[in-house]
C-alpha cells in the first residue's frame, strides 16, 4: 500500500488527531483545519466542531486520506485554516476589525459556482482503496473515454478494484484535485507530487 511517510508539517504522523465523523464517512469535505493551544489538531466539515462527532486517529492516516492537508506546514498551535474553493487553497481564518473584509468561512461545494467545463454528474472511475484512505490518490488518468482516478502503482486495475463517482463527491472528497480535473486531457496522466504539492503531466504510451 502507498503511504506517505514524512511530511514537513509541525507534527509526527503518529500524532494523535480528531477528525468529525462526517468527513471520515465522506459525507462532508474537509474544509475547516484548526489547532488548540496545545497543538491539537481538529479536521472538520462546514459545520466545524458543532457538526456531529469525531473520532480518534493518527495524523498520518488524515495526510494519507487528504493529501490537500499536507500545505499547512505554517498552521501554528491556536489557529486555523479554511479552505477556499475560489482561490483553490488554503487560507488563513481571521477576524476582520475594519467590517470590510469577506470573512473566509468553511463551507461545502457551490454549484451554482462550479466550473463550467466540467458536469458535476459526469461519472469517473476511482479506485476503491483510494476511496477509502487506505492508499493515497496519485494519479488522474484519461483514457478510453472516461477519467479513472488512482493510487499509486501499475495504472491497469480490474473492474472489482474500481467504483463509480459522481464528479461532484470526487471533488468534494479532495478538493485538491478540482484543477487538475478541469485541465486533465485525453491520452494523459496527471501525477500528484507530494513535495512540491502539485500535479505533473505525463503522456500515456
Amino acid at each position: 500500500m502507498s503511504q506517505i511517510t514524512e511530511t514537513k508539517l509541525d507534527a509526527s504522523l503518529r500524532t494523535e488527531v480528531s477528525v468529525d465523523e462526517e468527513v471520515l464517512s465522506l459525507q462532508a469535505p474537509l474544509v475547516l483545519v484548526r489547532r488548540d493551544e496545545q497543538g491539537g489538531w481538529f479536521f472538520e466539515g462546514p459545520g466545524g466542531a458543532d457538526s456531529g462527532s469525531a473520532v480518534l486517529t493518527v495524523l498520518g492516516a488524515v495526510v494519507n486520506a487528504w493529501p490537500h492537508v499536507a500545505a499547512l506546514t505554517e498552521l501554528q498551535p491556536g489557529s486555523s485554516a479554511v479552505w477556499s474553493w475560489q482561490s483553490h487553497g488554503w487560507t488563513s481564518e481571521f477576524e476582520c476589525t475594519c467590517g470590510e473584509c469577506e470573512q473566509p468561512k468553511p463551507v461545502d461545494l457551490d454549484r451554482r459556482s462550479w466550473p463550467t467545463e466540467l458536469d458535476p454528474e459526469t461519472i469517473v472511475s476511482v479506485e476503491e482503496s483510494a476511496l477509502a484512505g487506505q492508499v493515497t490518490l496519485s494519479d488522474i488518468l484519461h483514457t478510453s473515454g472516461r477519467i479513472a482516478l488512482l493510487g499509486t502503482g501499475e495504472q491497469n486495475r480490474s473492474s472489482e478494484e474500481m467504483t463509480s463517482v459522481a464528479l461532484a463527491n470526487v471533488i468534494r472528497r479532495w478538493p485538491h484535485t478540482m484543477r487538475a480535473l478541469r485541465s486533465v486531457r485525453p491520452g494523459y496522466l496527471l501525477r500528484w507530487n507530494p513535495d512540491s504539492l502539485n500535479w505533473h503531466e505525463y503522456e500515456t504510451v
